[in-house]
């Protein structure tokens, strides 16, 4: 079953790597296919780096790779909540979405799932996700190939919906359902709002490191990238970064 899933996560990534090529693009319509595939690359790359590593974590830094699981599942958590109730709503009066929350369904119990199951690997009191903190619990011990089970429950139905999201976004869908460039702007200009409510050190930081070396997103200068976020931004929370890819 690893095999079958690890083979699922990879093909899917390199589809979003070919969609996400190149720098972002000026053109409205171009842009948000390029951002939501640069996006759906940094989920799939996170959840590789996770799965391939879920059985080898020795004990002592069991509390910090799970912290560091539980920035995928908090991203990804945030990512399609903002889509429900913010994006796609944007794009409701062209064509329909309800889509997308369908699809959602397919897949979020297993993410609750592997949640919950990190959470319960913390002790009480442990920061985690974006911002939030372990409640009152008896830990339990990790297992990795229980992380690996999780995963394996959900991976396809998450890969065919991701798929399916960028798909949603080709431009020439877009330009054919009637979306002007000003529309697509503003869309565009919504979106970034609610980038910028995004906490640094946490989200920010993840969407840097984790995205693949191949692609340009997120689109942030060099000095940012390779300055501010390594030796400033992932300071406070470096324990969980000594999982993330070493691009």
């Amino acid at each position: 079953m690893m095999a079958d899933t690890l083979q699922t996560l990879r093909s899917t990534l390199d589809f979003f790597i070919k969609a996400c090529h190149g720098p972002k693009p000026t053109d409205g319509h171009d842009a948000q296919y390029w951002t939501m595939a640069g996006i759906h690359a940094f989920i799939l790359n996170g959840l590789i780096s996770i799965y391939e590593q879920a059985a080898t974590i020795p004990e002592e830094k069991a509390v910090d790779f799970c912290g560091y699981a539980l920035q995928w599942t908090s991203a990804t958590h945030h990512h399609h909540h903002v889509e429900e109730t913010a994006y796609f709503p944007m794009f409701s009066h062209k064509f329909d979405t309800s889509f997308v929350e369908q699809e959602h369904s397919t897949f979020t119990p297993g993410l609750e799932a592997l949640d919950s199951y990190l959470v319960s690997c913390l002790p009480t009191g442990a920061p985690y996700g974006l911002g939030e903190v372990a409640g009152e619990h008896e830990q339990q011990k990790y297992d990795g190939s229980r992380v690996i089970s999780i995963i394996d429950s959900f991976a396809e139905p998450l890969c065919k919906h991701l798929i399916q999201e960028v798909n949603s976004m080709e431009p020439d869908k877009l330009r054919a359902a009637g979306l002007t460039e000003a529309e697509m702007q503003t869309i565009a200009q919504e979106s970034m709002k609610q980038s910028k409510k995004l906490p640094l050190t946490t989200i920010v930081v993840y969407s840097i490191m984790l995205s693949p070396k191949e692609i340009d997103f997120p689109p942030f200068s060099s000095f940012l990238r390779y300055y501010v976020v390594p030796y400033v931004l992932a300071f406070p929370n470096r324990r969980w970064w000594q999982f993330a890819p070493k691009n």
